[in-house]
């Protein structure tokens, strides 16, 4: 298992810096609720579909109270970030 580097992503009004086929986190209350991939998000980042491991899709939209953070694994930016 490779260490992963937890990053936040954009501020609580928008998630407009994660991107599909990140590998996020949604937290509530500082506790991990939902894992997954992005699988699409809306051009403002108002709303992302995470895919879970067992293929489950699941819409998140910034209103819900959730913190989005992007599990990055190679410990680095994404380029241009």
């Amino acid at each position: 298992m490779t260490l992963q580097k937890n990053r936040a992503v954009s501020s609580p009004a928008h998630w407009d810096d994660v991107e599909i086929g990140d590998a996020v986190q949604l937290l509530k209350n500082g506790r991990v609720e939902h894992t997954g991939r992005v699988d699409n998000r809306t051009a403002d980042g108002a709303v992302v579909w995470v895919m879970s491991a067992p293929g489950r899709r699941q819409l998140f939209h910034v209103g819900d109270g959730y913190q989005l953070t992007v599990a990055d694994p190679e410990g680095a930016d994404h380029a241009g970030h």
